[in-house]
């Protein structure tokens, strides 16, 4: 890979390769603490006597955390700097899986915030320290973080309910193994942070500046409404199949292998999407293709649900294709 010029390329490799270390551990942690509540959430409910209402707003609330919180990532940054932003990022996420498992009631709820907050960030940050940090490379820097996000997140999807099952920790266990996977993501970006901040003035890291204001951008709107419309369908799908599922004699279980596949498909279409992008022109076309994919993978299930299996392969293509978009 080529990484902005450093005098000593030592330096250069080693900070380089501990950062992208450091961006794959972050994507494990962006779906995975979510993912894993869909497939428990009815146990959930049970132990807390939540009503339907209660545990749809359970389900919601990291995608209201993302819409409130995202916007003031960018203040952050300039605060702290990137890294130390991320860092931020994985020490919520990890508090609040801690919180969310061990801490009752008022826990699920501040724990769930804490993680929603935490995602928020760093959904924000990672794009541009790829492409900050791997310019020649931003594609496929990009579709590997993608990859290892969605891969974990299927992982998450298709052991949650049987991890419950087999513990008496039941959900707790599900929802709180996550921390195997945020701590060493802490551990790498402390030590990132440790090695920025011991840097010489002339290692300095270079800085993008534009002139021009991204709220008067016409591509930055249509990028951001295109993203935020796929988040939306993603977590709905993830949060609320299993329920939907279970409506039709589906069990937990099942439904969780489900999501796998459903992730696992997106996995390989983010790959071999990410692999031709940079040959493309004009990614208009390729938006449309997977948007295309999204609808009629959600028509097939609300249409035809006991073929849901097959509907979410579709959809599970197109959400992969739109992540690298």
């Amino acid at each position: 890979m080529t990484f902005p010029s450093y005098k000593n390329p030592l330096v250069k490799n080693s900070l380089y390769s501990l950062t992208f270390v450091g961006v794959l551990l972050i994507a494990s942690n962006l779906r995975a603490p979510i993912t894993a509540l869909g497939p428990v959430i009815h146990e959930i409910s049970a132990s807390f006597s939540l009503s339907n209402s209660a545990s749809g707003l359970l389900n919601a609330l990291p995608l209201l955390i993302f819409g409130l919180a995202s916007p003031f990532a960018p203040a952050l940054t300039r605060k702290v700097g990137l890294e130390k932003a991320l860092l931020t990022a994985l020490i919520l996420i990890t508090l609040g899986c801690i919180v969310r498992s061990l801490m009752g009631l008022s826990g699920l709820w501040l724990g769930t915030f804490i993680i929603g907050l935490g995602i928020a960030i760093a959904n924000v940050l990672v794009i541009p320290l790829i492409k900050r940090d791997f310019p020649s490379h931003t594609a496929r820097c990009i579709g590997l973080y993608a990859a290892t996000m969605a891969m974990i997140a299927a992982f998450s999807s298709g052991i949650a309910a049987p991890l419950s099952e087999i513990s008496t920790a039941g959900w707790r266990l599900s929802t709180g193994i996550w921390v195997i996977t945020s701590v060493p993501g802490l551990l790498v970006w402390l030590r990132v942070c440790s090695r920025i901040s011991h840097e010489p003035e002339s290692f300095a890291k270079p800085q993008v500046q534009s002139n021009r204001s991204v709220w008067k951008s016409s591509i930055a709107w249509q990028v951001s409404i295109f993203m935020a419309l796929q988040t939306m369908v993603f977590y709905t799908l993830i949060d609320w199949y299993p329920s939907m599922a279970g409506e039709h004699g589906v069990s937990a279980t099942i439904a969780g292998y489900h999501l796998f596949l459903y992730q696992a498909v997106a996995v390989i279409a983010n790959l071999t999407t990410a692999a031709f992008i940079t040959r493309m022109k004009d990614q208009r076309l390729l938006g449309l293709l997977c948007s295309l994919f999204i609808t009629a993978g959600i028509t097939g299930i609300l249409i035809m649900p006991e073929l849901a299996a097959i509907w979410l392969l579709f959809a599970g293509a197109g959400a992969g294709m739109s992540m690298v978009t």
